[in-house]
């Protein structure tokens, strides 16, 4: 019997609102729905620090994690065949670690909006704010074009040269801040990195829009299904 592989969702610390009882910390499940369509098992993957005090943006998380508390992440790291690293208005320096660990060991991954930074920072790179705020655009429905560029990953994937994606994003990354780093994969048409792939890797590619807020689209299956069959265990 061939065993399905297991992504871990690395959750998203939420902060805490005046009226709340609660911390609480987040898994989208318009993507726990996409792995499991595609014939994963979807746990979520949390932090391991003994605080309830995180990251309350997305800019610098001045927390250094010990290293127990990365040896505890690590652990959590070897229960999974892939990861999914979510979008949100908050990073924490868990999440970096995260995502260093799973470059080292050449595991799967897509980085989603804020999971795109925190590749990039994972990397030794960054993104900066969008003091213009022209991609963040809080709306399901809105649409801008990007340009696909040949010979990678992603267009072999999607097949495609333009492609129309969602823009709900307050940090943005230049070909100055990426290039050096990973190989740019798309642009949109002010000429800012829309997602980007490392090439000597299994399957790690980071995205600035939100696929699981498109779920009609046929690309979004054909990145999700590439993923998942890389995640493979058998």
């Amino acid at each position: 019997m061939n065993k399905k592989p297991i992504i871990g969702i690395i959750g998203k610390v939420k902060p805490k609102y005046e009226n709340d009882l609660w911390h609480r910390i987040d898994e989208v499940d318009e993507i726990r729905y996409l792995i499991v369509k595609h014939g994963a098992i979807a746990i979520t993957l949390l932090p391991t620090e003994i605080t309830t005090k995180f990251n309350d943006n997305d800019i610098k998380d001045n927390k250094i994690l010990t290293k127990e508390e990365k040896e505890d992440l690590y652990r959590q790291i070897e229960l999974c065949d892939g990861f999914i690293l979510q979008g949100g208005l908050y990073s924490c320096n868990y999440e970096i670690e995260i995502a260093k660990k799973i470059i080292e060991l050449n595991k799967p991954l897509i980085g989603i909006c804020a999971g795109f930074n925190n590749i990039l920072r994972a990397l030794g790179t960054n993104v900066i704010l969008d003091k213009d705020k022209k991609h963040d655009i809080y709306d399901k429905n809105y649409r801008h074009k990007i340009k696909i560029c040949k010979n990678t990953k992603l267009y072999n994937i999607v097949k495609k040269d333009i492609m129309e994606v969602n823009s709900i994003h307050s940090m943005i990354a230049t070909k100055e801040l990426v290039s050096p780093y990973a190989k740019i994969s798309s642009y949109s048409e002010d000429g800012l990195v829309e997602s980007f792939e490392i090439s000597n890797k299994k399957f790690i590619i980071g995205v600035k829009w939100h696929p699981e807020l498109m779920l009609e689209e046929e690309y979004v299956d054909r990145l999700f299904r590439e993923f998942i069959s890389s995640c493979n265990p058998n």
